[in-house]
């Protein structure tokens, strides 16, 4: 994937993250197949797009929020903010649900593959913070 200009990397920016691999998907006799961390239960996987949240992006471990793909109802959940490409189509291709409680601090170098976007927009920052506020 290329070396990431880090200073690339700022509060609200959207990242590609490998959050590790899920326990069921484990061969236990190959080390390679969970160097990325093992993952339980509903926990999130594999990489997903995330959003940074940390003020403090200088420092080794950046807190960020998860996004996947939309399932039907995602809407109904109070920690979730659902997004569609028609107004977010410049970060997402398709209808997205960020996942607020699903909030992680991760180690900013073993686990961001890609910068995507060095800052979002001001609108969905703003539903951020509002569904944080309301989740704490």
């Amino acid at each position: 994937m290329g070396s990431i200009k880090w200073s690339n990397l700022n509060h609200y920016s959207l990242v590609l993250v490998e959050f590790g691999n899920h326990q069921n998907s484990l061969d236990f006799d190959d080390e390679h197949s969970y160097k990325n961390g093992l993952n339980l239960g509903c926990e999130f996987c594999y990489k997903h797009m995330a959003i940074v949240v940390s003020k403090e992006i200088i420092a080794d471990e950046i807190i960020v929020i998860p996004l996947t793909t939309y399932k039907y109802g995602d809407e109904n959940y109070p920690s979730n903010i659902v997004i569609d490409s028609n107004l977010y189509g410049y970060m997402v291709q398709d209808k997205t649900t960020i996942k607020i409680n699903h909030i992680r601090s991760i180690d900013k170098k073993k686990r961001v593959k890609k910068i995507i976007k060095s800052f979002i927009s001001k609108t969905l920052q703003l539903k951020i913070e509002e569904k944080m506020k309301n989740l704490i």
